[in-house]
């Protein structure tokens, strides 16, 4: 699992940035615990829709 900060930090793309996707809807399954979490098996599907094909 991953922080907010630390995909920031991976894609280069600021905290605000990602939160603002997710509040817009782009991050459906994002799993939460008081912090934004990405899972890291499925990486490449949650960076798809930021353009990253990695």
């Amino acid at each position: 699992m991953f922080t907010i900060g630390q995909v920031s930090e991976m894609f280069a793309i600021p905290v605000s940035t990602l939160r603002y996707y997710d509040k817009e809807g782009l991050f459906p399954n994002l799993m939460r615990a008081g912090n934004s979490f990405f899972p890291a098996s499925g990486l490449a599907a949650w960076a798809a829709p930021l353009g990253c094909t990695c």
